[in-house]
């Protein structure tokens, strides 16, 4: 089977390219899910509640505003009311932007803590599956080391694209994506190593 934790069993170009592509797949839907659910989901609900009780405590105060200004002359309750209900709903829109950009700050390190989180265990699996290769291709030292750091490079990216692309950084971190991908390229394209052996010999 292409994917595993155990370092010690071989992996061919084929199976590395796959756990790449998977990995890159699943990932980045974990990503993305998890940032739109930070920064679009939650905020929203969350702005919305604010807003009912900017809503609630405006209206309130402009009633009672009404009542005390209308001592000793006749008072329409429910026009009151409805007057009320008006300017809870203006000072609501007047403040839709402040209470929106409050939710948003407010859930925006959960958000970045998520990609982290998806970028570190992104990367640890493919480090798994670049050692596999390595071992497998017989790569040794230096080559390994900038593997490494090409998995991390990539991974990175990938993880954090959702991020990128909602503030308009994908092109400046763009080079990382390509750095990333070079330094992968020698377990990608060197040595066929014992697992695509087996592979060959299965076939004959």
């Amino acid at each position: 089977m292409s994917f595993s934790l155990d370092i010690t069993k071989p992996l061919g170009r084929l199976g590395l390219a796959l756990n790449l592509i998977v990995l890159t797949v699943l990932f980045y839907l974990i990503s993305a899910v998890s940032f739109k659910y930070m920064t679009v989901t939650l905020p929203h609900q969350g702005a919305a509640h604010h807003s009912a009780e900017i809503a609630e405590q405006t209206a309130e105060k402009a009633f009672e505003k009404a009542k005390k200004a209308a001592k000793g002359k006749a008072f329409d309750e429910k026009a009151a009311h409805e007057q009320a209900k008006v300017a809870g709903e203006a000072e609501v829109k007047k403040r839709a932007e402040e209470t929106h950009g409050h939710a948003v700050s407010g859930w925006a390190p959960f958000a970045i803590f998520l990609l982290i989180l998806s970028t570190v265990f992104f990367a640890g699996f493919l480090s798994v599956a670049v050692q596999r290769r390595a071992n497998d291709a017989g790569l040794l030292g230096f080559w390994i080391c900038t593997n490494h750091l090409g998995a991390w490079l990539f991974a990175g990216f990938v993880a954090f694209y959702p991020f990128l692309a909602a503030n308009d950084l994908r092109n400046a971190w763009t080079p990382a994506f390509i750095a990333g991908l070079v330094l992968l390229l020698p377990v990608l394209v060197l040595g066929g190593g014992k697992a695509e052996s087996a592979d060959s010999h299965d076939h004959h």
